[in-house]
């Protein structure tokens, strides 16, 4: 017998699809992570950092969700930032450690104080084997959870909502310049830099170059955001290298503490004057024309699964 070739969809069959797709892509990440924690040949620390980054993927595809599921999807959100906060402190002695070295070189990084029982090597992680239980327990529930949602009666027009929301956000947060705005601003706008830069990629099958574009200017973005949060990290540890006469007051710092000092501050600078002018860039357009032309291509273009990352 002949069969008919498929009948194309019209925009409304095809948004309807990416709303499912939205859905098992959001149900699909802590399977991702229940299989990262169960890898018993994974390299803690880059367990401990693909763990929390898929963290903040998750959280960012929630950001889209409808709002039938609004409530739903903010109370998973803070589950799971306390899942990755759960891991700060490994993943702060290992960034600490890299990061000193990287910006100091291993001569200066070798010659600095160590305070006792501090953790500044990239082998020095805690045991992870509690935490990690205890994140594969809070994963299945979650996932349970997660399991019962539904997107029926969706046309899709939430994930373009939410979209333009996040580019609002951005949009807000970088019309401070990041030469100047406070680490805790600069913290609120990496936070919005990396939603938006999560939605593109679920968003990139689209295969619009313009979205390509913007999708590397937001994960250089992000880069020199995190770049400076980590220094910031750094500058801090520094402080605490500073030994304390009797009173409190801080005595004297060494010539060692001041040359580590001085590289930091100059490359924090370089970070956050690269981030200004990427921001300029990525305030060229406003969001609602941003929104418009996604619709544009989402109704003509299937949905592909992507790696977040």
């Amino acid at each position: 017998m002949h069969r008919k070739p498929n009948k194309p969809l019209d925009a409304a069959q095809m948004m309807q699809r990416w709303a499912r797709h939205w859905l098992r892509s959001c149900r699909d990440m802590p399977k991702h992570a229940l299989r990262l924690i169960d890898d018993a040949q994974a390299d803690p620390e880059k367990q401990v950092h693909a763990f929390r980054r898929l963290m903040k993927a998750w959280r960012s595809l929630l950001k889209l969700a409808p709002d039938s599921l609004a409530q739903d999807a903010r109370i998973m959100r803070a589950e799971i930032r306390a899942l990755r906060r759960d891991f700060g402190a490994a993943r702060d002695a290992v960034v600490l450690a890299r990061t000193l070295q990287d910006a100091l070189g291993t001569s200066l990084f070798q010659r600095l104080p160590k305070p006792e029982g501090e953790a500044v090597s990239p082998a020095a992680l805690p045991d992870l084997r509690q935490q990690l239980e205890a994140a594969r327990i809070k994963l299945n529930r979650l996932s349970a959870e997660m399991a019962r949602w539904s997107v029926a009666g969706e046309g899709g027009a939430f994930l373009l909502k939410g979209f333009e929301r996040s580019c609002r956000k951005t949009r807000r947060r970088l019309q401070r310049d990041p030469l100047r705005m406070s680490l805790k601003r600069l913290h609120a706008s990496r936070t919005a830099v990396v939603d938006l830069g999560y939605q593109l990629q679920f968003f990139r099958p689209t295969e619009a170059a313009e979205l390509a574009l913007r999708g590397e200017l937001v994960e250089r973005l992000r880069s020199h955001f995190g770049a400076v949060v980590d220094l910031d990290l750094a500058r801090r540890h520094l402080d605490t290298l500073v030994p304390t006469a009797h009173g409190g007051k801080a005595k004297h710092k060494t010539a060692e503490q001041k040359k580590a000092e001085h590289r930091i501050a100059r490359r924090i600078a370089r970070r956050r004057g690269k981030a200004a002018r990427l921001a300029r860039r990525l305030l060229d357009e406003r969001p609602k024309a941003l929104r418009a032309r996604l619709g544009e291509m989402l109704a003509m273009t299937e949905p592909r699964q992507v790696t977040l990352s």
